[in-house]
């Protein structure tokens, strides 16, 4: 890995150690998730960067892909579980972390558990371990009470690439896929007392431009500014202005296939799923990771 490249990593964790901790701090009870995303995503804006993607604020047995709309007035809940996915870039190098806050603690054991196989599986990320002999480690790791989500994985960071290819799974698997020096990855296990199994469910406000040719000038005018995300998921909130017509814009554009919508993923037996993340670059300070999105 390049000094440079490296340096821009290493810039977008410690904008996103902020972001982490902004978020921890207004997640209380009664606060709009609306004003949780606005405030964290305006925060990497205020520190120079971008956010990679929209903030995932997704509760209980979600496990990923909500973030709030245009119009959301939905507030946490004291006894929530509530998973914050944070993303930001330097010029397309990306740090991706993720917490889990509990406001009553009522839940507040398992994510305990989760933080600590979280750290364990960071320490046995090495150039030369393979995507299998990690995921038999993180397996070992959990306590017999919870279960590992097995369709939700860490995976490797590209440039302006959220998922570059290679995923991680957190549970046994046959990957020969070897660590080298060099790569950024994002290690994020999720726990549950469900089954450990994520089905899709409706559309959660996270959108993906994947390009093609549209007729409609609103769907044009719209489909040019989705351009300007760089192949980044965004939301609708972004956008200087989201009005009914932009809105059946959108609709045609995901019918069409020129954008994608991220379906909310949940647990299939309504479990609480939690999740702990961070990302990594691979023996790059004299053999040693770099967690860059870790403050301590």
């Amino acid at each position: 890995m390049e000094e440079e490249v490296k340096q821009k990593y290493v810039r977008s964790g410690k904008v996103i150690q902020k972001a982490r901790k902004k978020a921890r701090e207004i997640a209380e009870p009664g606060t709009e998730y609306r004003e949780i995303a606005d405030t964290v995503e305006d925060l990497i804006r205020n520190e120079g960067l971008e956010p990679a993607f929209p903030v995932n604020l997704s509760a209980d047995e979600e496990a990923a892909h909500y973030s709030p709309g245009t119009g959301t007035e939905r507030v946490i809940g004291e006894d929530e579980v509530l998973k914050i996915d944070i993303g930001a870039h330097c010029d397309g190098y990306i740090a991706d972390t993720a917490l889990t806050v509990n406001p009553s603690g009522k839940h507040q054991k398992m994510i305990e558990t989760n933080r600590e196989i979280l750290e364990k599986a960071l320490e046995f990320v090495k150039p030369g371990k393979t995507v299998g002999e990690f995921g038999t480690f993180v397996q070992n790791q959990i306590p017999d009470e919870y279960n590992v989500v097995r369709n939700l994985t860490g995976h490797y960071l590209g440039h302006y690439t959220q998922h570059a290819g290679v995923s991680i799974p957190n549970n046994r698997n046959a990957s020969n896929h070897v660590f080298e020096k060099g790569d950024a990855i994002a290690i994020e296990p999720f726990l549950t007392k469900g089954s450990g199994k994520i089905k899709e469910g409706k559309e959660g406000n996270i959108y993906l431009g994947q390009g093609g040719n549209v007729r409609g000038r609103a769907e044009r005018k719209l489909l040019k500014q989705v351009k300007g995300f760089e192949g980044l998921p965004f939301s609708p909130r972004w956008f200087d202005s989201f009005s009914g017509r932009d809105k059946m814009a959108l609709k045609k554009l995901v019918q069409s296939g020129a954008v994608k919508s991220y379906p909310i993923l949940r647990e299939v037996d309504k479990g609480i799923v939690t999740q702990a993340e961070h990302t990594v670059l691979v023996g790059v300070d004299d053999g040693e990771n770099i967690v860059t999105t870790r403050s301590d």
